[in-house]
């Protein structure tokens, strides 16, 4: 079942990706670096009050899910109503905010926050909704649908942001695309129809309480994408913080072939009661990433420069080293990303991954911080690696003591070939 489903999921993903990347492309040129800059602090502030207001309770919807005590349907509408009263929240908190007159990142304006917020929230939907699809088994229509949105998000981006290039414009397009793709995949999925089963309260209190547990989860998206766009915003202009940017989301991309992984790693460890299968599924996983990882590393240090250079035009050219960089450190990353699976749903002990987030955060924050000012933006960039580094080392320690497995257990590529061959056949 897990090579099946990486063989339908991953050639979407890296479908995705490259729609994805014409997007990124299309807003870097027309917004430049100082655009580039002010729409990936939005972002980031926008990904801070979401984890703030609604915790990790995607995790306990998914995880009453996991064992099979709610629907689908019922999932959906647990998803919808969380976060449709976080939003209410993080509006709240974000009328507040520029009411009071406190200091805001250069730029930062009531309605972009508005936007940026809102799209967080679609975006949070849009993914739980295919999440969901997954874990459901329907791959294929999950697969189908992820791509579909991108494709949808840079039709309205060409559309929208070549006629009126601004910030505002680019959130707007994004938004749109999310929200139309929601709607669409819960329809197609038939969980818009009216469902028999009736939501409780008491799955709602353990959705909470599993997400308040859970909200250090989201850390870990939080510290390797916008932590150190944050921590940049109060000591370097837009336009270099644009850089930085643009190089962590090119980085950031390649986590859609892990993400597609553990959207098939967790069904499968599902259908297994047996620790043995369990481990053999991860040890799979984890020898596949490796194998990833060290297969783009070249490509990445031959071809940033002229990839950026052509794609993004010469203003995001220092980019590349920080491309190179940063790469390091997600490759760390990558590997450990089905650990993290491990944790929250196969294991339901996210407990362990969140102290391991809140220290990535913690050291993300600093190093970063002491990096800008002793080095400027490629010190910045080295400790924002050497945190991923340091978080993926603790997370892989707390795996094998947990589990009692060794760490050359975890590297076999026999089983990795011959699963190769077999899908070959």
């Amino acid at each position: 079942m897990l090579v099946r489903g990486v063989a339908i999921f991953a050639p979407a993903q890296i479908a995705k990706l490259f729609v994805s990347m014409g997007m990124q492309i299309l807003v870097a040129r027309l917004l430049l670096p100082e655009g580039r800059g002010l729409y990936g602090v939005c972002l980031a502030i926008a990904a801070v009050l979401l984890i703030s207001t609604y915790f990790g309770n995607e995790f306990g919807v998914r995880h009453l899910l996991f064992e099979k005590r709610i629907t689908p349907p019922q999932a959906l509408r647990y998803l919808v109503i969380t976060a449709a009263l976080s939003w209410v929240a993080a509006l709240t908190v974000v009328f507040l905010i520029v009411r009071s007159g406190v200091w805001l990142p250069e730029g930062i304006t009531w309605p972009l926050l508005l936007l940026a917020c809102t799209l967080a929230f679609s975006q949070l939907v849009t993914t739980q909704i295919n999440v969901i699809m997954t874990l459901s088994g329907k791959f294929a229509a999950a697969a189908s649908l992820a791509v579909g949105e991108e494709l949808l998000k840079l039709a309205l981006v060409s559309t929208l942001l070549l006629r009126h290039p601004s910030v505002e414009t680019a959130l707007l397009a994004l938004l749109l695309g999310t929200s139309l793709t929601a709607v669409a995949s819960a329809s197609l999925a038939g969980w818009l129809k009216s469902d028999p089963e009736r939501l409780q309260l008491e799955h709602f209190r353990e959705i909470y309480g599993y997400g308040v547990r859970s909200v250090w989860l989201n850390l870990s998206s939080m510290s390797t994408v916008h932590i150190g766009t944050l921590v940049l915003s109060g000591l370097m202009a837009n336009a270099q913080i644009g850089i930085y940017n643009l190089a962590s989301a090119l980085v950031s991309r390649l986590q859609v072939i892990p993400d597609a992984l553990n959207r098939v790693l967790v069904p499968a460890s599902m259908a297994s009661d047996r620790p043995d299968d369990r481990f053999r599924m991860m040890r799979l996983s984890v020898t596949g990433l490796a194998v990833f990882s060290l297969g783009v590393a070249p490509f990445v240090a031959t071809f940033s420069r002229p990839a950026i250079q052509i794609m993004f035009g010469h203003e995001y050219v220092p980019a590349a080293p920080l491309v190179i960089v940063l790469f390091v450190g997600f490759a760390c990353k990558i590997i450990g990303k089905p650990l993290e699976a491990h944790f929250i749903e196969i294991s339901g002990e996210p407990t362990v991954l969140g102290f391991i987030h809140v220290f990535s955060m913690i050291t993300m924050c600093l190093l970063t911080h002491l990096g800008a000012i002793e080095y400027g933006l490629l010190g910045a960039t080295v400790g924002s690696a050497l945190s991923l580094i340091l978080s993926a080392i603790l997370l892989l320690t707390a795996y094998l003591r947990m589990t009692g497995t060794s760490f050359g257990s975890l590297f076999d590529f026999g089983p990795l070939l011959s699963r190769l061959l077999e899908l070959r056949r």
